[in-house]
């Protein structure tokens, strides 16, 4: 019969290099609000060089 170790990080947060599940969440949005913030200013007719400057900042 097959045995099967037993998955001790049931119940844990979520943790990704150290980061823990909360600061993860907050990095992700932070990325997405800076993407929505770049394509905004692009369609808007802001030069293509000062989006891809606020971007890169």
């Amino acid at each position: 019969m097959s045995e099967y170790s037993i998955n001790k990080g049931i119940g844990r947060s979520v943790e990704y290099k150290g980061l823990k599940a909360q600061y993860l969440f907050i990095f992700a949005g932070g990325l997405l609000a800076m993407f929505v913030v770049f394509v905004i200013m692009y369609i808007v007719g802001i030069s293509q060089w000062v989006c891809i400057g606020f971007g890169a900042t």
